[in-house]
């Protein structure tokens, strides 16, 4: 799967509802998500990215490599969030057709009782044709996971955890430029195939990510949350009117 993915996009049809401030809630439909990334693959994406409510419906729509996530929110904690934290997820992922899944490669604490490494191991032990990709926050932490077994380190919560070197706010507009040092960092400490997300919105984005080293790209909300598109718009109107 990792050479179907080198060189081309991954497209991330994420739409869900499941917690306080879920991602792109307007397009929280199955059916719709899955025409979308059917587009997105006639378009020429190379995989799919996407939550655990649109997974079934995308799997029976596309032919191309699907990856699967499912965020689980903490009951106390407005906001904050871990992706695919324990093998409950995994399993419903794979069981829905999941080719990788994504999960939680961050220092913080997680939801069950087992470490980073025990996690994978479980995992790989289980499945051991399933891919897995570790999004992290910082170098250190991909380093480690990647160590720990992980097939892929994602720079997904680059910035969006208190601890990232540059922290923002998501959905941020205008979006701050991608970052590329991470993935320069990731490569110089030996990790071999790295997967850049986080607002790559342009062709000159994919090619800096690129050659900064990464294997493959996620682009998003800037293709598949209407929302922000039509923010992003308005916005770059409005700055014309001041120039």
């Amino acid at each position: 799967m990792i050479e179907k993915l080198k060189g081309g996009i991954i497209v991330s049809c994420y739409a869900g509802n499941d917690y306080p401030g879920d991602i792109n809630p307007e397009m929280a439909n199955p059916t719709a998500m899955a025409y979308v990334a059917n587009s997105c693959v006639a378009g020429g994406a190379s995989a799919i990215r996407t939550n655990w409510a649109n997974l079934k419906a995308i799997r029976e729509m596309v032919d191309v490599p699907v990856i699967g996530i499912h965020k689980v929110a903490h009951p106390e904690i407005p906001y904050d969030f871990r992706i695919t934290p324990t093998m409950k997820e995994v399993d419903m992922l794979v069981k829905d057709g999941a080719d990788a899944v994504a999960i939680d490669g961050t220092m913080r604490p997680r939801y069950d009782d087992l470490t980073l490494e025990e996690f994978i191991h479980q995992i790989k032990a289980k499945y051991p044709n399933l891919v897995v990709i570790a999004d992290i926050s910082t170098a250190e932490e991909g380093v480690k996971a990647y160590s720990y077994g992980a097939d892929m380190v994602g720079t997904t919560l680059s910035g969006y955890t208190p601890y990232s070197k540059n922290p923002i706010v998501f959905g941020t507009i205008p979006t701050p430029e991608p970052d590329y040092d991470i993935i320069r960092e990731l490569k110089a400490n030996g990790v071999e195939h790295i997967v850049a997300e986080g607002r790559y919105s342009k062709g000159e984005h994919l090619v800096k990510g690129f050659e900064a080293g990464a294997t493959t790209i996620v682009v998003g909300t800037s293709i598949t949350s209407p929302k922000k598109i039509v923010q992003s718009l308005l916005y770059d109107a409005e700055q014309s009117k001041e120039k």
